[in-house]
C-alpha cells in the first residue's frame, strides 16, 4: 500500500489534499480582519477546528522547538527578531509541525532531524544544538512577560 493510499484510507483525512487543507482542519488559520484593504498580520487563530487537536499541536510544538533545530530557529527568530510573544511563536511552530506531519504521512518516509548543514543528527545532538544556538535571552523573555495583567486577589 502506498503512503498516499494510507492517508486516503484514514477517514479523518479523506478530502484533505494539501497542507492548507489540513491546517484548516486543525484550526490553525489566523482570523482575517481586513479593513479598507489593509491586512493586519499577527492576529489570533480562528475558533474553528477541533480544540483537542489544537491543544495537542501546541503541546507538541512546545516539545518540538526544544528538540528540532529548524523549529527552534523559527521560534527564536519570531521572539528575538520580530518581538512576538511565546504563544504566537508556538502557533507558527505548530503550523510547520502540521505541514511536516502531512508530508510524512503522504510520503511514507520518517522525519529525520538535521543540523544547519543538512547532516543527519541524533536527538541528543539536536537538543545540544538547540540549547547552544537558540536560547531566548532572559531579558527578552522578561519583557514578553512584563505585559501580563496581575491577578487580583
Amino acid at each position: 500500500m502506498a503512503a498516499h493510499d494510507a492517508v486516503e484510507s484514514m477517514p479523518i483525512f479523506r478530502g484533505i489534499r494539501t497542507e492548507r487543507h489540513i491546517r484548516g482542519f486543525c484550526g490553525l488559520f489566523p482570523r482575517r480582519s481586513d479593513s479598507g484593504g489593509a491586512e493586519r498580520p499577527g492576529q489570533r487563530i480562528t475558533q474553528g477546528g477541533n480544540d483537542r487537536i489544537k491543544r495537542a499541536l501546541m503541546l507538541a510544538a512546545d516539545t518540538a522547538r526544544k528538540i528540532d533545530p529548524d523549529l527552534a530557529e523559527v521560534c527564536w527568530k519570531l521572539m528575538t527578531g520580530k518581538g512576538r510573544h511565546h504563544k504566537q511563536a508556538l502557533c507558527a511552530v505548530a503550523n510547520r509541525l502540521v505541514n511536516r506531519i502531512f508530508s510524512v504521512l503522504r510520503s511514507g518516509k520518517p522525519y529525520v532531524l538535521r543540523d544547519r548543514a543538512g547532516r543527519e543528527i541524533s536527538v541528543a545532538e539536536a537538543k545540544a544544538l538547540v540549547a547552544e544556538s537558540y536560547r531566548v535571552p532572559e531579558a527578552i523573555g522578561a519583557t514578553r512577560r512584563a505585559n501580563r495583567v496581575p491577578i487580583a486577589a
